[in-house]
């Protein structure tokens, strides 16, 4: 059966969500179902168009519309259509922000839907998808963020999406018709090892290394030097316990087949800046056989915290597992919901609240009320409550473990991370053919008070040549992404004939003369330039702005402006297998490359979601990503990845698939497939929270022979849950998925946007008995 007679078919069977939708709200006039904050909203003549002015307001924030308590029903899907525009755009300084948030509510943690528009001088349509929480006081909210005059009108607000749902059924037919050409992933390469196995050996302790020794960093220092300019083989570490306290790095430069044998030993640090070591150059070079930690005992990385009283400007934590905490002068970056059953953070309903997220911003007053009790006063303190577990993390993003920059053939293997300050991995550079084989970054078995391991992503490509390799490893308990694996992009607005000015790219250092740049167009559709960059210069470097000028003359942009890939990198060609994802903050694995297989790993209670395949650029911070291309992911088990429920577009997933533009997180999607070709296939996901997969500004997708269990029920039962939802996309097949029986799952099966998709194959989705 061909693809077109399978989607035709699908498509008379759809249920349409659209028809006879209620509709909520149908203008701004209404003061019964809705609230204008004066003086900041009115209404023109007609009542037909809000008029927006916050200008002589002194606020950050400033609500100007809401509906009124009990108009929104709770846990109920709704869509906001309407037009507007802002008087002399600037998103960096100005915009409004739609929400979905209890009128009760004193911060952003039950937000459901948080979307920011104001890039326009004339009138642009927006359309808001968003799903109330379960709360009875769900309001959709207009705010501005400072000060603006701008318009909305043809306001409409209806009840239901306007999805189409295509059910999967006990009695469904098998899918046969032929797929088309399937992604393929990641080749197969070798990680070359050093050349001269049998050179020379060298001893640390020769060096001065010792377990007596109040530092070793200098020490390690001075026999990797020597083994350098010896050209040594191997730098052997006798067994022992090591302390590393010099604000320095342990350094390989430049080493060419070289061995760094730990012996087993364990590197202990406490310092206060720089990384624990650093790799730069290097080429058949192997570290192996040892453990990384941090001094806990004087310093903590992180504590488990109860709340024992709370207000709207206080909140006081008791440091459960200590009756004096050994740091008085402590730092709270971060405190994140605690479940005490996995030992791990992510609960339903959990929140996150930063406070002095980088060091020396923002640092609360705080007083201690006891050895072991602590006063936090702040602004809108309310979400926390008597009872409430938090672990509160005192590092994020700050010495990291490992930096690696411009290695070629690298191997660390039989490596075990305890613990570190900031990421355990990050690399850059022209880094190329390098592997992880048996790197746990795990906590030590039966060592109190060790609730976290690195305090930022286990492992962060930030730019690189690709081909990663990772066997055998087990990431778990750190407080970020497990893999983020990306490159680095840009914006920038024409400003000449051969020359464009960036108005966010960071590492403008990358640009160096000759670098290979493609324009992109705004929606990420291509522009066919591509050329070398000539000269960078400065505009207002504080701001981001440098004017690049190319060999070649720049187009015209369809839009405003271009997103920048500088080809002088491509994280491609990555290869995850048997590994074990666990416990950790934030998600699984971010995969922003091409030609990446993931299979036979296990993901399980990653707090926002197991995998995200993206790309995105702002106006004013991260732009990573050049988007993705050929990924298989097959034979993975996914088990409890989402249990704080994060979403997209008003929706929680395992599994995401989409773009962000100008801010991150937005409701903007591109039907340009900068996210294509990509299969999940024979993988097994137990207890969505939400959806499987969210999946957008995508093309050629496939989902085909996996299984989905729910024995688990929700706090809050979600009618999408473990279902699919399809937006912006074309040529995405969904076929013969298994779903065990579960009345967790009232409506299995794939609900797709119908004005958006295109070429959607949705068939032999069965339900079944277990």
């Amino acid at each position: 059966m061909t693809r077109q007679i399978v989607t035709a078919l699908i498509a008379g069977s759809a249920l349409f969500a659209a028809a006879g939708e209620p509709v909520v709200l149908k203008n701004f006039t209404d003061s019964a179902r809705c609230t204008l904050k004066k003086p900041f909203a009115s209404l023109s003549a007609d009542g037909a168009t809000l008029r927006i002015d916050t200008t002589a307001s002194e606020n950050e924030w400033n609500p100007v519309f809401l509906t009124n308590p009990g108009v929104l029903k709770p846990s109920t899907a709704y869509v906001a259509t309407f037009r507007c525009r802002v008087e002399e755009p600037d998103m960096d300084a100005k915009f409004l922000h739609f929400l979905s948030r209890p009128v009760s509510a004193g911060n952003a943690a039950l937000d459901t839907m948080r979307q920011n528009e104001g890039d326009s001088a004339t009138f642009r349509p927006v359309r808001i998808k968003f799903r109330t929480g379960n709360a009875a006081d769900y309001a959709f909210q207009i705010h501005t963020h400072r000060k603006l005059k701008g318009e909305i009108t043809d306001f409409r607000l209806v009840e239901g999406l306007g999805e189409d749902y295509y059910p999967a059924t006990p009695d469904a037919a098998p899918c046969t018709d032929s797929p088309g050409p399937l992604p393929t992933g990641a080749k197969e390469f070798s990680v070359h090892p050093p050349s001269n196995p049998g050179g020379a050996v060298v001893e640390a302790a020769a060096f001065g290394l010792s377990a007596d020794a109040a530092d070793n960093v200098d020490a390690l220092n001075r026999a990797l030097e020597h083994c350098r300019e010896t050209g040594a083989a191997k730098l052997a570490v006798a067994p022992g316990t090591y302390r590393m306290t010099a604000d320095r790095p342990v350094r390989l430069e430049r080493m060419r087949d070289f061995i760094f044998d730990g012996g087993g030993a364990t590197f202990v640090w406490h310092k206060k800046r720089e990384a624990n070591f650093r790799l730069d150059g290097c080429e058949r070079v192997v570290m192996r056989n040892f453990k990384m930690d941090w001094e806990w005992e004087k310093d903590p990385l992180a504590s488990l915290v109860e709340v024992v009283d709370a207000s709207d400007s206080h909140v006081d934590f008791r440091f459960c597992e200590y009756e004096t905490f050994p740091r008085r002068d402590l730092r709270i970056a971060i405190v994140s919901s605690y479940d005490p059953a996995t030992k791990s953070v992510g609960i339903e309903g959990g929140f996150d609240r930063g406070f002095e997220f980088f060091a020396g911003r923002n640092r609360p007053e705080t007083e201690w009320l006891s050895g072991n009790v602590l006063r936090v006063r702040g602004r809108n303190l309310s979400p926390f409550r008597r009872g409430q577990l938090f672990r509160m993390q005192h590092y994020y993003y700050d010495m990291n473990g490992f930096v690696m920059s411009d290695n070629r053939h690298l191997t660390l293997e039989d490596i075990d991370i305890y613990s570190c300050a900031g990421h355990a991995f990050v690399v850059s550079g022209l880094q190329q053919y390098w592997e992880f084989r048996r790197v746990n970054i795990a906590a030590p078995a039966g060592v109190p008070r060790r609730l976290i391991t690195c305090t930022a992503d286990h492992c962060h490509i930030a730019r690189s040549r690709g081909f990663f390799k990772m066997e055998d490893c087990e990431f778990s308990l750190g407080a970020d992404d497990c893999l983020n694996a990306h490159d680095c992009s840009g914006y920038a607005e024409k400003s000449g004939t051969h020359s464009v000015t960036t108005r966010n790219v960071k590492f403008i250092d990358t640009f160096r003369p000759g670098a290979p740049v493609e324009l992109r167009h705004g929606d990420y559709s291509p522009t066919g330039f591509r050329s070398a960059v000539k000269s960078v210069r400065p505009v207002d470097a504080e701001k981001g702005m440098h004017e690049i000028t190319f060999e070649d003359p720049v187009p015209e942009p369809v839009d405003r402006g271009f997103i920048l890939f500088n080809w002088t990198y491509d994280t491609r060609n990555i290869i995850v297998r048997n590994c074990f994802f666990h416990d950790n903050r934030a998600r699984g694995i971010l995969l922003l490359g091409r030609d990446i297989t993931l299979e036979n790993n296990h993901f399980r209670h990653n707090e926002m979601g197991a995998i995200k395949i993206e790309t995105g650029y702002t106006f004013n911070a991260w732009s990573e990503g050049y988007g993705a291309d050929n990924i298989v992911v097959r034979n993975n088990r996914f088990d409890s990845v989402n249990p704080r429920g994060a979403g997209s577009g008003g929706k929680a997933r395992d599994i995401y698939m989409g773009v962000y533009m100008e801010t991150d997180p937005s409701m903007r999607r591109t039907d340009y497939p900068i996210l294509s070709n990509i299969l999940f296939e024979n993988n097994t996901f137990k207890d969505s929270y939400g959806l499987v997969a969210f999946i957008s500004s995508a093309g050629n997708v496939t989902f085909r022979n996996n299984t989905f269990t729910n024995p688990t029920p929700r706090r809050d039962p979600l009618p999408y849950r473990a279902a699919f939802y399809v937006t912006n996309a074309t040529g995405v097949r969904i076929v013969n998925n298994r779903y065990i029986a579960s009345p967790n799952v009232p409506n299995p099966g794939v609900y797709a946007d119908p004005d958006s998709v295109k070429g959607l194959v949705a068939a032999g989705n069965t339900v079944v008995s277990e």
